[in-house]
């Protein structure tokens, strides 16, 4: 069972006041705790002793950088809303060490070149400790570099693994870190429930060729079904941009294919999904998380959102995130997406990495590469392998969308996943 947001709240409480307590009179440079290292001992993060943080002085500052008017703004203010409204909660139960967190978010409007700006200011002038980052994985690969520059952890969504290990998948950058599933995870847990849970046979691709998160989805099952002898029956190639995509669209129906894997963000998703339903093309669809609301708002006809199938980073109807849910509602007036808890959940993280070494950028960096059985929204145990920079054991929870509304199925892992 995954812990509640009162469990998670009370364990930084108890964290950040021993910190206080027992912390020596050191400075937020000290070194990490031998517990961070994983040849040095096997206890997991929360069981760190609370000792190893050293004393924080001064307010805490993190830094965000998301979209907020771009094209992914929908995905981008549920994420900062999350965001804002777990500072607000860890600030109210007495913030890290008695020192509340300062929040500076920025706009990257969806453009790599903005992003960069934002990260240097963050990192030169506002002085943050860590910056937390949108599921952008254009943004993810064009800042990665400056993060070794400045040395400064960016934590965020953007789910091309190029992003924590190159091009090639075999540097590691020592200060990008994701939270969530990789676009390859994600691709092959939505492509084979497709075929070992449903019975398709043959997928048809259409993929946004300038969206880096989702070609990198789209071409990790095509590999996946070329190792696996799958047939691929088309593959359809779009931009971000575009408007009017029948014509890809047609050359599917025309092929053997029988269902979609579409590879695209919010808005041409949208596009596509309204423009398969004007073809008349039967074929069912998957593909990323930004099928997840608010796509099924943002059809004209809610027949259009219908034989849709898609992987969640999480249970929207599970017990344990109710009170989040409530407090989100109550505050922005509309109800928190995927996203919205994943920003939560960014924070969480975070917040536990200061709470054990302070604000040190680097002891920040190695307290996030060893992460280790820490209670999110999201994740019982949210545990990070050192060695990739990517999440441990995350499942995916697959929905349905009919006419317009979301049906929740089960947790699913393919069985080529397993063990």
């Amino acid at each position: 069972m995954k812990k509640t947001i009162a469990l998670m709240l009370t364990l930084l409480l108890v964290l950040s006041l021993a910190s206080c307590a027992q912390a020596p009179a050191a400075t937020a440079t000290a070194a990490p705790a031998a517990s961070e290292a994983p040849a040095a001992s096997s206890a997991p993060a929360s069981e760190a002793p609370a000792s190893a943080a050293p004393q924080i002085t001064g307010p805490i500052k993190i830094g965000v950088i998301n979209d907020i008017s771009g094209p992914g703004s929908v995905l981008g203010n549920a994420t900062v809303n999350g965001t804002k409204l777990a500072v607000e909660d860890i600030n109210a139960k007495g913030g890290i060490g008695g020192q509340k967190i300062e929040l500076t978010v920025y706009d990257c409007k969806s453009d790599p070149n903005e992003a960069i700006n934002a990260f240097k200011r963050l990192a030169e002038v506002d002085n943050v400790c860590i910056v937390l980052g949108p599921s952008l994985s254009n943004v993810g690969l064009a800042v990665a570099p400056y993060t070794t520059q400045y040395k400064l952890a960016f934590l965020g969504q953007f789910g091309d693994p190029r992003c924590m290990l190159g091009e090639n998948l075999d540097t590691l950058n020592p200060y990008m870190f994701l939270m969530q599933p990789s676009s390859h995870q994600s691709a092959i847990i939505s492509g084979m429930y497709m075929i070992e849970k449903l019975g398709y046979k043959r997928p048809a691709f259409l993929i946004a060729q300038d969206h880096s998160y989702c070609s990198s989805q789209a071409n990790a099952f095509m590999d996946y079904c070329k190792k696996n002898g799958i047939e691929i029956a088309a593959v359809e190639y779009n931009k971000q941009s575009d408007i009017d995509m029948k014509t890809q669209l047609t050359n599917i129906k025309n092929s053997n294919a029988d269902f979609i894997f579409n590879a695209n963000p919010t808005q041409p998703l949208v596009i596509s999904t309204s423009q398969i339903y004007q073809l008349g093309i039967k074929l069912p669809q998957t593909g990323s998380l930004d099928f997840a609301t608010p796509f099924n708002t943002l059809v004209s006809d809610p027949a259009m959102a219908s034989n849709i199938f898609f992987a969640s980073n999480l249970n929207m109807e599970a017990d344990d995130i109710k009170p989040m849910h409530d407090a989100y509602l109550a505050k922005y007036g509309q109800e928190p997406t995927p996203k919205s808890y994943m920003g939560y959940d960014e924070v969480l993280l975070a917040a536990y990495a200061i709470g054990q070494v302070g604000t040190d950028r680097e002891a920040i960096r190695t307290a996030c590469e060893n992460l280790k059985d820490v209670p999110t929204l999201i994740t019982k145990n949210f545990t990070m392998d050192p060695k990739t920079h990517l999440p441990l054991g995350l499942q995916m929870y697959m929905y349905s969308i009919e006419n317009g509304q979301y049906v929740g199925k089960e947790w699913f892992v393919p069985s080529s996943m397993k063990g």
